[in-house]
This record gives structure tokens, C-alpha cells and sequence, in this order.
């Protein structure tokens, strides 16, 4: 950390995940006082969530098979226009060198159409789950359909040229499947999980990694990649930021910076990234309080985890409180999940857009709008959903 020399870079980042930790708490409390929810009925919920089976609206199912038929024709479109087999063959058979991978995911990854990334990123994930429910659940006739669009996005998600969103995919389909019967995370399940992610994980890295030999040098790999970059690119903010970048004051929000000037600033993971190691090309991504640092200083982290304990408990409380288990609302806690995980290693904005947080319970209204319930005070309104088998 010498390229950017800091009085005590360690101390600020320490208050700041201690600061981070109180307010999401405080933002989750503040999200059951706004909505009147207490712990009785967020137990009663989770209760129900339990005992009851998957429900739907009617017209569910019949929606589903139109959007994944739609679906299904964008993104082959995209494929083909795009010529993205070939170019995920080439990824994933290449004996390319790391380095030389990354550069092919800048160069190739991914669409040139912001929108239809935007889609493949959260939309398309969030109705390929309900596909996926639905077919579980024996509601859709067009199971080919639904599969075919389910393998679509897969297709799609192979085609941003990286390892994480596949694999994150199937973990997704694997949250799905567990939701379908419960909230609950037994121990046993959880080993179960991690298990599965070690070999899902490990065999994407030696798949796209050629560099590595054996299962030791995966597990470093996994190991580096998941708990200490993590912490390292948090420590490159907090050493480059003030002392060598300034406090941006919502500079850095491109969104917002483009309706006020044509020519905005470099995004701050870039200018990090030069600052540590030289070079514009390298880029440095850290959970959702760097960039609220680099941005706002302390009333940034305060602020930002405020807000997201708010809108995270803003979900609980709308999917499974006043909404029970349906095919929307199990999706929609998925693609909450993949949310989450991009606040994690990303800006609270990201999360939000890209993430699909900000449009989990739009979808979820959308897809079930012709849900008719009354909310009740013991179960949220459960008694008032039509099941899944008399769609």
C-alpha cells in the first residue's frame, strides 16, 4: 500500500464495518417499525412458510409460458446476432492464459446492448426461476418450453465470458428448490451447500484456470478468492481514499453525473485499481461501503447501510409476510439473494439495478397481479391464495 500512504487506513476501515454493522441492524428495525411488523408475526410467517404449499394466482402459469416463449426467441436472437457460441466454446475449451481470458471478457463478454444485459442479469434469471418452480410443481404443460428458456439464459449467462454467473446460476436453482419447502437452513443442509459450491466452483476454476494443478491449488485459489481479495480491495479504497483520490461527493454516480455534465469522471473501482497498480486497466470492486466512502466519507457509510437494511427487510416483509409462498415470491427471494451478493462485493447502486434488487417486488406484483388476499393476522393472508394444483 506504499503506492498511496494513509495516516491509518485500518482503524477508519474497522469503525467503518462496525458503523455498517449497527446501521443495517438499525435499518431492519426501522423497516418492522414503519410496516408495523413484529417478531410474532415474522415467526408466524416463517411458521407458514414452512407448513404450507406453493401457491399461485390464476393466470400464473398461462404468463409464464408467454414471457419464457418470449424469452426464449430474445435471447436466441441476441445469440445468433451476436455469434456468441463461438465465442463461448473458445472461453471455456482455451488453454489461454488467465490474463488472457480476462482479456477476452473485456473485449467479447457480455452484449454491446446495456438493456439486454440489464435483462440477462436479474429479468430473465427471475422468470427462469419460475419456470423452474412451476415445472417442480407440475403447473406448466409446456415443459419443454419452459426448459428451453431455462437453458437460454444459461446459454446467456455463459456468454458474459466469466465463470462466477454460471455458477451462481445453478446455486440459484438450488435456492429455489430448498425454498420450495422451507426458510429454514439446517446444519446439515448448509454443509450440504457449501460442498456442492467447493465442486461447483473448483470446477469452473480449472475449467477456465489452466494455470492450476490439483485440488491444492484450487482450493488456494478459492480460498484467496472469496475471503481475502474481498478484504484486500476494501483495504485499497481506504488507503487510496482521501489521501490520494478525494472524498467524490456523488461524482463518481454516473447515472446521475450524465444528466449534469457529457464528459463524467473515471468510476472509482478504476481509479483505485490505478492507483495501487499503475495501470487504468486494472479495476478494484469492493462491497457496497467503499464505494458509499469514496463518495459521501462517513455520512456515506451511515447513509448507505441505513438504506440497505431497510430495503433488505422491505423484502422480507413483502414477500413473506403479506405475500406467503408463491411461485413469484420464491423467485423473487432468489433473485433478493443474487442482490444481496452483488451489495457484497459491489456499489449499494449496482446492487439495486444490475443486482435486481430495486426490481424484485415489481416483478413479483407483475407476475401475480391477479393474487387476490386479504391480509390476516395470524398467517399474512395465506388462507387467501389459490394453490398451485387448482391453476
Amino acid at each position: 500500500m506504499s503506492a498511496a500512504p494513509y495516516t491509518d487506513p485500518i482503524a477508519a476501515l474497522d469503525l467503518s464495518l462496525a458503523i455498517s454493522f449497527v446501521c443495517i441492524a438499525i435499518g431492519i428495525a426501522a423497516a418492522d417499525f414503519a410496516f408495523g411488523i413484529n417478531h410474532q408475526q415474522m415467526h408466524g410467517a416463517l411458521e407458514s412458510w414452512r407448513t404450507q404449499p406453493v401457491r399461485t394466482a390464476s393466470g400464473v402459469a398461462q404468463r409464464l409460458k408467454t414471457i419464457s416463449t418470449i424469452g426464449l426467441f430474445v435471447i436466441l436472437a441476441f445469440i445468433v446476432f451476436e455469434n456468441n457460441i463461438p465465442k463461448i466454446i473458445a472461453y471455456f475449451i482455451s488453454d489461454a492464459s488467465e490474463v488472457a481470458k480476462i482479456a477476452m471478457r473485456r473485449e467479447s463478454g457480455g452484449s454491446r446492448f446495456y438493456f439486454f444485459n440489464l435483462l440477462v442479469s436479474n429479468v430473465f434469471p427471475f422468470f427462469s426461476f419460475c419456470c423452474f418452480i412451476a415445472i417442480r410443481q407440475r403447473s406448466i404443460k409446456l415443459q419443454a418450453i419452459a426448459w428451453a428458456f431455462i437453458v437460454a439464459v444459461f446459454v446467456a449467462k455463459a456468454s458474459t465470458l466469466s465463470k462466477a454467473p454460471l455458477a451462481i446460476f445453478v446455486l440459484q436453482l438450488m435456492v429455489v428448490e430448498h425454498l420450495r419447502k422451507s426458510l429454514d437452513l439446517p446444519l446439515g443442509m448448509a454443509i450440504r451447500f457449501i460442498l456442492f459450491c467447493v465442486l461447483l466452483f473448483g470446477a469452473m476454476v480449472l475449467i477456465v484456470i489452466r494455470e492450476l494443478h490439483g485440488i491444492g491449488d484450487v482450493l488456494d485459489f478459492l480460498f484467496y478468492r472469496i475471503f481475502m481479495i474481498a478484504n484486500e480491495s476494501l483495504l485499497e479504497y481506504y488507503t487510496a481514499i482521501p489521501s490520494v483520490i478525494p472524498f467524490g461527493w456523488g461524482s463518481k454516480f454516473s447515472w446521475l453525473v450524465g444528466f449534469l455534465t457529457s464528459q463524467p469522471s473515471q468510476p472509482t473501482y478504476v481509479l483505485v485499481g490505478a492507483v495501487h497498480r499503475g495501470v487504468e486497466g486494472s479495476t478494484s470492486t469492493a462491497m457496497f461501503i467503499a464505494d458509499a466512502w469514496a463518495d459521501f466519507s462517513w455520512m456515506g457509510v451511515v447513509l448507505f447501510s441505513l438504506f440497505a437494511g431497510f430495503f433488505i427487510r422491505l423484502l422480507d416483509i413483502q414477500l413473506i409476510v403479506k405475500r406467503g409462498k408463491t411461485v413469484a415470491t420464491i423467485a423473487g427471494l432468489a433473485l433478493g439473494h443474487y442482490g444481496i451478493f452483488v451489495m457484497l462485493s459491489t456499489a449499494l447502486q449496482t446492487a439495486l439495478m444490475t443486482g435486481g434488487l430495486v426490481l424484485v417486488v415489481p416483478l413479483v406484483v407483475a407476475l401475480s397481479s391477479s393474487l387476490k388476499w386479504a391480509p390476516d393476522k395470524n398467517n399474512g393472508g395465506q388462507d387467501k391464495l389459490v394453490p398451485v394444483g387448482q391453476v
